[in-house]
């Protein structure tokens, strides 16, 4: 039985997460979110555009079915998408080390390129990914400048 109330957000990500055979650590990272945002999700908190697509991606939803959830409505299931998600397999290769001032730079690019195209979700989502990302590579005090005129600029333009 589900701790949430029945056809919640809750729910309705808990049903779907166990049809995968996901754990809500694995739907995270599935999803590139925190254990904590899925379960601030789940309990029906509001949730930035970007992080509800990469949820409905992670759970193989259509875009917008969590807003559907939210109306009182059902999620849209991707036809064509595979049962349990395979866990990953070992890399048999080294990986090539990517700069991650680089990485970010190019993340912040982006994010200002889709601004100037009028998608600001996509903006969005591009510098929270090039703030996670420099958070997590140690380059955040490099480039914390950058950061902070890219958010600016989205503040701007909002």
């Amino acid at each position: 039985m589900s701790e949430f109330p029945e056809r919640s957000r809750g729910w309705w990500i808990e049903d779907r997460r166990t049809q995968l055979g996901m754990t809500v650590q694995r739907l995270a990272a599935e999803a590139g979110l925190s254990d904590e945002t899925i379960r601030r999700a789940a309990n029906g908190n509001p949730m930035r555009a970007g992080n509800k697509r990469k949820l409905e991606s992670a759970l193989q939803w259509a875009a917008r079915s969590i807003d559907d959830i939210d109306a009182g409505g059902e999620p849209t299931e991707l036809t064509g998408q595979p049962g349990p998600m395979p866990e990953p397999a070992p890399e048999s290769a080294p990986r090539q080390r990517v700069d991650p001032a680089k990485a970010v730079r190019a993340l912040l690019e982006l994010a200002a390129d889709q601004r100037t195209a009028g998608n600001s979700d996509a903006a969005e989502e591009a510098l929270e990914m090039a703030t996670r990302l420099a958070r997590r590579t140690d380059v955040l005090v490099t480039l914390a400048g950058e950061i902070a005129e890219a958010e600016k600029a989205g503040r701007q333009s909002s």
